[in-house]
């Protein structure tokens, strides 16, 4: 039954035994779709340690992190694969009481590669920050810096954290 809205509300149990994905319930007057999936529990967590400190173009940039499990042991001397991706973008500006920003440019990834965890479950990317030559630096563009840590487990399962750096003229 509807309420004064029109809207209504009710459950209903899921087909059990079949293949999972999108299912459809309806009848005469419409339907809608819907999407029913296995549910996982993650065994594993992955965060970065927040960025201190402050750097330079075309200089190192450390980011550190850890590995664990939910139950709080650590993840030692599993890989860890990161990706170092670029984008830049520019501050607004005046111009004849107009105000306007170019446009950020396109995603590069810069850097990838395997490092370790330690005992402890940390570990550390290091990357330099290199700039977009083809961007004068009289535009004033800030460059950020995604940093994409992948933590493979013994079991193959994989968990992902990203960490931001930007860096500017």
């Amino acid at each position: 039954r509807t309420n004064e809205f029109g809207s209504f509300s009710g459950s209903f149990l899921a087909p059990e035994g079949q293949v999972t994905g999108q299912m459809r319930i309806g009848d005469a007057f419409g339907d809608v779709s819907f999407s029913v999936e296995d549910y996982k529990r993650p065994k594993l967590e992955v965060d970065f340690d927040p960025v201190v400190g402050s750097f330079k173009l075309g200089t190192a940039v450390k980011v550190s992190g850890k590995a664990m499990t939910f139950a709080g042991a650590n993840l030692a001397d599993v890989p860890v694969n990161y990706r170092v991706v670029r984008s830049a973008t520019f501050p607004w500006c005046r111009f004849w009481g107009w105000e306007y920003s170019l446009p950020s440019t396109p995603a590069m990834e810069i850097e990838n590669g395997t490092v370790q965890t330690n005992s402890e479950g940390k570990f550390e990317i290091e990357f330099t920050a290199i700039p977009d030559e083809s961007l004068e630096g009289s535009w004033r563009p800030k460059f950020n810096y995604e940093v994409i840590a992948d933590v493979v487990d013994i079991t193959g399962e994989t968990q992902s954290a990203t960490q931001n750096v930007s860096v500017g003229y």
